[in-house]
């Protein structure tokens, strides 16, 4: 491993919310979901540097929000027309070789832990990409589109959640985009893991403190979650 990079995802506008602002403006604690996601990477302490990738109309409002937190090497980029495209112009707005790591992260996420982090790492090593997850809690079936009745319950114990950060190395995004991306941007990958298909993906796994605002009730429970460890960073 050469440098670790952190590629944080936050493209919204507002419009699923329902809300004036974006999702990655709505505060927790007093903060912004943005501010979180930036002051835990930056409190990592490893990193090379952290890009933002905004929605274009956006970009001088992030740039605002995050004056005292981004260094010289940091950037804020715009983003694409989907999520994964999102991630590819966060990514190759930087110079990276095969040994080097990065994180992506959703910022609508703002209660991961920074020991998850380096367990990423680890896991990335050995496999070229890895996943926070979480176990499902609930009893799981499968419902076949355009059907409305289930004949297939599904093993709770082989069902996980997948969630941010997730981590991927230079190696394995050359090879991932040496295999091209489909025209239609409704079948680009949602994530990591469905990028990587049917490779092996590392796991790290969480707990319920990792919640995702979708919604401003969300932010509510966000708040009330919310895990406050911060290492030094030295």
């Amino acid at each position: 491993m050469n440098n670790l990079y952190a590629v944080l995802l936050a493209g919204g506008t507002g419009t699923r919310m329902g809300t004036e602002v974006p999702k990655q403006f709505l505060k927790v604690r007093g903060e912004s979901l943005l501010r979180h996601s930036v002051k835990r990477f930056r409190s990592f302490g490893l990193l090379k540097s952290i890009t933002i990738v905004s929605h274009p109309d956006w970009i001088l409002e992030t740039e605002k929000e995050l004056s005292d937190l981004l260094e010289w090497n940091d950037r804020i980029v715009p983003g694409g027309e989907s999520r994964h495209l999102s991630t590819l112009c966060g990514i190759q707005s930087i110079p990276y070789d095969t040994k080097d790591i990065f994180f992506i992260h959703d910022v609508a996420r703002p209660n991961f832990k920074q020991k998850e982090l380096y367990q990423l790492v680890e896991q990335t090593k050995i496999f070229g990409g890895a996943s926070i997850i979480a176990k499902a809690t609930e009893s799981l079936v499968r419902v076949r589109i355009h059907t409305n009745y289930t004949e297939e319950p599904l093993k709770r114990d082989e069902v996980y959640a997948v969630k941010t950060p997730q981590s991927i190395a230079g190696f394995m995004i050359q090879e991932l985009m040496a295999e091209g991306l489909d025209a239609d941007i409704n079948k680009h990958p949602t994530d990591l893991c469905t990028w990587m298909g049917k490779r092996r993906v590392g796991i790290v796994e969480t707990d319920y403190h990792n919640i995702k605002v979708t919604s401003p009730g969300d932010a509510e429970l966000a708040d009330s979650l919310f895990w406050e460890e911060l290492p030094t960073v030295e």
